[in-house]
């Protein structure tokens, strides 16, 4: 039996622009920005061809949102 319930999907959280530039990007959403396989970006960083990421954990690495978008070109506004 199915149950049934008046609550909708919660909303999704829309950050403030100065939290989303400050976001955390793993390997894989890198990857999806960039076009490049996690393995060649592993490549990369490891030899110095792209920015080092940031360790946050034991075996996890991020990059910062404004790295993701400098290398991917988007247009970002600067805060003052």
């Amino acid at each position: 039996m199915a149950y049934r319930t008046n609550k909708s999907a919660p909303e999704p959280v829309v950050l403030p622009a100065a939290l989303e530039r400050n976001r955390l990007l793993n390997v894989k959403q890198m990857a999806e920005l960039t076009g490049f396989s996690i393995a060649h970006i592993r490549r990369l960083y490891r030899t110095g061809k792209f920015p080092t990421p940031i360790r946050i954990g034991g075996r996890s690495v991020a990059w910062p949102a404004h790295v993701a978008a400098a290398l991917t070109g988007s247009p970002e506004k600067e805060a003052a």
